[in-house]
């Protein structure tokens, strides 16, 4: 094959690469404004409550499939700053009477803060050193929620009302709110990943001394994309407290942190979509196989292990390779019929 042939086959593939780029942006963008507008189609109350349960799980799902699927920091802390989130914001919110808005930022900032803290010396190990170091820390904010009663409540929690804390207006809307904040979650990972930052997160999760040998400031991209992780994390935990009006140490433990890698295993590990499809899947699949009873459980997690068995990229990694089988079937029936 010939320089000029090799040449003319890369300038037919840049425009439809391009018109594929355009075509999932045009896709994205519909897809976020369906997502904000699902509360006026959802008919009813509990199937509104089930797609907040899947927002709120997409958003700390995303937290994780930026530090861990990006960057290749296994994290097994998330629930951590999800704690950090909802007990700040309902703690400020009860005993100190902060406005919601403001109360809501401070949470994010202090989860922010406090991946910022661990980041510092967490990072520095790596693999599985640095998924128990993550480990110790969710064991320590779940322990430390128990133990500080006077402030946390200990086991009995904190009750935060909606009408109370957030008005009625305000709660009546709350559910565009949480798809509003899951649509923003995706397009702040999206926006992230897509420059050219994520090609350098991308090359610190497959080689960091050979992204560290191009010149990558290695230390300041997994710092901060580790403090944007606890972010993200807080954020959903923000949700949560004002979703389920209560928060307990129990939702915040070890099988939280293992939930979310689920999640992001099922959805794909690499995939903002699929960090959403996996949400979905952990909170409606469950609903579905209610019918079992006993078995319910059984059946879920022999679903899982066969996701987990025939589709190692995950549900969106499935998709894609199908999509590659069927590409190249395509390309040659347009050819034959030309």
């Amino acid at each position: 094959m010939t320089t000029t042939s090799l040449r003319t086959q890369r300038d037919l593939a840049r425009p439809r690469r391009h018109g594929s780029r355009r075509a999932l942006f045009s896709a994205e963008i519909v897809a976020s404004i369906v997502v904000i507008l699902l509360p006026a189609i959802v008919p009813s109350a509990y199937q509104l409550r089930l797609l907040q349960d899947v927002a709120i799980w997409g958003v700390l799902a995303l937290s994780l499939t930026l530090v861990l699927g990006y960057t290749g920091q296994i994290s097994l802390g998330q629930a951590a700053f999800y704690a950090v989130g909802a007990y700040t914001a309902v703690i400020l919110q009860t005993a100190l009477g902060v406005p919601a808005p403001l109360a809501w930022i401070a949470a994010i900032l202090l989860g922010m803060a406090l991946a910022y803290a661990v980041s510092l010396p967490l990072l520095r190990i790596h693999g599985h050193f640095l998924a128990l170091g993550t480990l110790a820390l969710g064991l320590i904010v779940e322990t430390l929620l128990v133990q500080l009663a006077p402030i946390t409540g200990g086991h009995d929690g904190i009750r935060i009302p909606g009408s109370v804390y957030l008005g009625e207006w305000v709660q009546l809307r709350f559910p565009y709110i949480v798809l509003g904040v899951l649509v923003a979650s995706y397009w702040l990972v999206r926006n992230l990943t897509q420059r050219s930052a994520g090609r350098a997160f991308l090359a610190l999760r497959d080689d960091p001394a050979g992204a560290a040998a191009l010149g990558i400031p290695v230390a300041r991209y997994k710092t901060t994309v580790f403090m944007i992780g606890g972010g993200l994390a807080a954020t959903a935990g923000v949700l949560y407290a004002h979703h389920t009006q209560v928060v307990t140490p129990e939702t915040f433990g070890f099988a939280t942190s293992i939930e979310v890698l689920l999640i992001v295993v099922i959805g794909g590990m690499s995939s903002r979509i699929g960090a959403v499809l996996g949400a979905a899947v952990v909170v409606f699949f469950p609903e579905w196989l209610e019918f079992l009873q006993e078995a319910e459980n059984l059946v879920f997690g022999l679903l899982v292990l066969a996701i987990l068995l025939f589709l190692p990229g995950g549900i969106v990694g499935g998709l894609r390779n199908l999509v590659r089988r069927l590409r190249p079937r395509r390309i040659t029936t347009e050819e034959g019929v030309s």
